[in-house]
């Protein structure tokens, strides 16, 4: 089997895998995991087997994290950074406003797991995969790579309504090309997981006020598909701009080196 080949088939094992271990690991541990601690115990789960993946068979090198030239990543993480935090402003406004908790600090530790284990699966392990399935490839790679992490959002539509779920999805797809982009310019995956948890910092805010509910996390099928429309034109913007950003850098020697 070709190298290019080999790398194509750990690439699909790893896109339908994580799917997979999202939906079904739940189904086992319910009976001993209360429901309060089930999602921290999910995301544990795919990190570790992940990790033992790319550890025994995958071998794509993880760059964790590196110190040198820090204002230049932070220069690199800002479109990404203002782009997704922005946003959440409200939703850290109203965080504040909350009467404190440990469950806060409960909920952020959760998602911040959620952002570790998402972008270790697609930042750290998927994109050099696809890369190498895809040498010199670099945007298709990237379009790829954010494409698989946006329809991995499809599970939620065992808990949550389709006119939630579909703009979420696009929505993702533009986290992961933006995310992509830090990643690889900054060969610092703690920056991605960063941005990542601070970009679900509304999660925090409707699990503690309880509207992480199919009800609750609904809109109108017009409204939803508007949206999905929306997010699907900016991400051939977005992916305009990472395309700028990315231009000269092959992603197997960035990784690498």
């Amino acid at each position: 089997m070709s190298q290019s080949r080999r790398y194509s088939l750990f690439s699909i094992i790893l896109i339908v895998l994580v799917p997979l271990l999202l939906l079904f690991i739940p189904l086992i541990t319910k009976r001993v995991v209360s429901d309060t601690y089930s999602g921290i115990a999910q995301d544990l789960i795919v990190l570790v087997i992940i990790w033992a993946l790319n550890h025994y068979l995958f071998k794509m090198p993880i760059k964790l994290w590196q110190s040198q030239h820090g204002w230049q990543q932070l220069l690199n993480c800002l479109p990404a950074a203002l782009f997704l935090l922005v946003p959440k402003i409200i939703s850290a406004l109203q965080l504040a406003k909350l009467p404190f908790s440990a469950m806060i600090l409960f909920y952020g530790g959760y998602v911040l797991l959620i952002g570790i284990t998402e972008e270790y699966c697609y930042r750290g392990v998927l994109l050099p995969l696809l890369a190498k399935a895809l040498p010199g490839k670099t945007m298709l790679v990237i379009i790829l790579d954010s494409l698989a992490f946006g329809c991995v959002h499809l599970i939620n539509l065992t808990g949550l309504n389709w006119t939630y779920v579909l703009p979420q999805l696009m929505m993702a797809s533009v986290t992961g090309l933006l995310l992509c982009g830090v990643y690889l310019k900054t060969k610092n995956l703690m920056l991605p997981i960063l941005l990542h948890a601070f970009s679900d910092i509304n999660m925090i805010v409707q699990f503690m006020s309880h509207t992480h509910t199919r009800s609750n996390l609904s809109s109108p099928n017009g409204i939803a598909l508007g949206l999905t429309l929306i997010f699907a034109v900016i991400f051939l913007i977005v992916a305009a701009f990472v395309y700028w950003q990315t231009r000269h850098l092959n992603i197997e020697k960035q990784l690498q080196a």
